[in-house]
């Protein structure tokens, strides 16, 4: 009887083991994840409004083309976006502009070198109600 047992145990304690050692192997990639920037294959944009008036916010995927909506940032907020890699320009550059609601002017950043996995912050300046002209833009991390 114990050799019947040893041989129903031994597959099923290395079968056990195996799933353990998957389970902590997964548990390890999860954690990566978790810690600062973005996932692979984004760039986290962190825009802090300063002004008054609500701000459209877009990524601007090559010169001269209407750049894709990453969102609002209400007057007075901080939102952050992630950015896909595919929505930059090539080479690893982005560019985002900025549009107040109810106003006629936008404003368009120079283009920033950016790293997957990278942070860039967006601080939004305006001047009277609705002239963004002072803004900038950098890379964090």
């Amino acid at each position: 009887m114990t050799r019947l047992r040893r041989a129903l145990t031994a597959p099923s304690l290395r079968h056990g083991i195996t799933l353990l050692a998957v389970a902590l192997l997964s548990a390890c990639s999860l954690a990566k994840l978790g810690g600062r920037g973005s996932p692979p294959g984004t760039v986290t944009l962190v825009v802090d409004n300063r002004g008054y008036s609500d701000v459209n916010v877009y990524v601007v995927r090559a010169e001269g083309v209407r750049g894709a909506r990453l969102g609002t940032v209400n007057g007075g907020a901080t939102v952050t976006f992630k950015v896909r890699e595919t929505y930059l320009q090539a080479g690893g550059l982005m560019q985002v502009q900025a549009r107040t609601i109810g106003g006629n002017s936008a404003w368009t950043s120079p283009t920033l070198s950016v790293n997957s996995g990278g942070v860039v912050k967006l601080d939004l300046i305006a001047t009277g109600t609705t002239d963004l002209s002072r803004s900038q833009i950098y890379i964090i991390q």
